[in-house]
């Protein structure tokens, strides 16, 4: 399965699904990943995703710096891409992520 092959725009559980359907330690490229996020972020115009950016994702996830990405990687990244995309910051998107550790933590 290809990225580009998807609606930008597919809900999360929907694309959970899907990634799912992959065998296995199936991984994407960079480029292709980049190129799904800049259309789920900007999905009526060409806009393109920088590399800062991308990178400040990554580490706002804590995914590892790497070409190829996982099926968990890649719904890490779309969540952030959709909360930018209702005009979130990343002040709010880091207090989402802290929060969640620290429920995972008080388990």
């Amino acid at each position: 399965m290809r990225l580009s092959e998807l609606d930008p725009l597919i809900p999360l559980t929907e694309l959970r699904e899907e990634l799912l359907k992959l065998p296995k330690g199936y991984s994407f490229y960079e480029e292709e990943l980049v190129d799904f996020l800049s259309r789920r972020r900007w999905p009526e115009s060409n806009r393109r995703i920088d590399r800062t950016t991308f990178w400040r994702w990554r580490n706002d996830n804590g995914i590892e710096h790497q070409k190829v990405f996982s099926r968990l990687d890649i719904l890490k990244l779309c969540q952030i891409c959709d909360h930018y995309r209702i005009d979130g910051t990343r002040s709010e998107y880091l207090a989402i992520v802290k929060s969640k550790k620290e429920a995972v933590l008080n388990k």
